[in-house]
């Protein structure tokens, strides 16, 4: 039980770096379109 509970943190961490990893993503887009248009 300990063990999956320890699973399911884990996979709540990643999907939250991921989350994390696409914002920025698209932080650096929009930084990007803002550059090219000025």
């Amino acid at each position: 039980m300990s063990k999956h509970k320890k699973h399911e943190r884990a996979k709540e961490l990643d999907r939250r770096r991921k989350r994390r990893k696409e914002a920025l993503k698209a932080r650096a887009g929009e930084a990007a379109k803002t550059k090219k248009t000025k």
